[in-house]
């Protein structure tokens, strides 16, 4: 469990709403972000604030009755699905905005934290692009006790699942780890696009002295001199 600043953190669930937006109430990546954005109101407020109980009290369906299902029901579930994730968003930034004044109005007084202990749960991925295993072992290191839990693209690669499957598991990560010094491998890069494109968290890390490919040189990139220096250099990125 490590300290987060509670502003960072409902930025960070604010910016998921689009890919809420395609799911539904019973999804499984949709009662993940529930729950999490639940526990982080009440942690950085408190569970009788404003935000946490108009949060608690969406409903994001209508029906959920299952033995009298029907595309009717589907579609009166969807219209309120789709208004209680705009309610959402209008919760999180009403309390970004309550955070933020506090600690610039009422720097005397402030009654908010400005820090959270918080887990996160859910998945990262890890590029098709990184193969070795002693490099594959330092990212996981990285990632101990955060609650996230390893996806790795080389193993869908060999065992010959298609690129969208990968996208799939890019989508549903909370975010991924990409390493392309010299690679001129496709998909590689192709997953590092699909990520950026649908808005995803990416950590781009490159071995100190190691050349880059010419088109990702502008991207932001954490350098390492050996395994343990990436280890150490991607906990303080996962956990700031």
């Amino acid at each position: 469990m490590s300290e987060r600043d509670p502003i960072d953190l409902i930025k960070a669930q604010l910016n998921r709403l689009e890919e809420m937006s395609g799911l539904h109430a019973d999804h499984e990546n949709f009662k993940h972000w529930h729950s999490e954005t639940k526990m982080i109101l009440e942690k950085a407020f408190s569970a009788k604030s404003i935000h946490y109980q108009n949060f608690l009290a969406l409903r994001f369906h209508e029906m959920i009755v299952k033995a009298f299902a029907s595309m009717e029901i589907d579609k009166i579930n969807a219209v309120r699905y789709k208004k209680d994730l705009e309610n959402v968003k209008n919760i999180l930034q009403s309390a970004i905005k309550e955070l933020t004044l506090d600690r610039t109005l009422f720097k005397k007084i402030q009654t908010t934290p400005k820090t959270v202990e918080f887990t996160l749960h859910g998945e990262f991925y890890i590029s098709s692009g990184i193969e070795e295993p002693e490099l594959i072992q330092a990212i996981k290191n990285a990632f101990e006790g955060s609650g996230l839990i390893p996806i790795l693209g080389m193993e869908a690669s060999r065992k010959g699942e298609f690129l969208y499957q990968r996208i799939d598991q890019i989508k549903r990560s909370k975010l991924g780890i990409y390493d392309l010094p010299t690679s001129h491998k496709t998909e590689p890069l192709l997953e590092l696009g699909a990520a950026l494109g649908i808005g995803k968290e990416v950590i781009l890390i490159q071995k100190k002295g190691s050349p880059s490919l010419e088109n990702i040189k502008q991207l932001h990139r954490i350098e390492y001199e050996n395994f343990s220096d990436l280890t150490e250099k991607l906990k303080k990125r996962a956990n700031p």
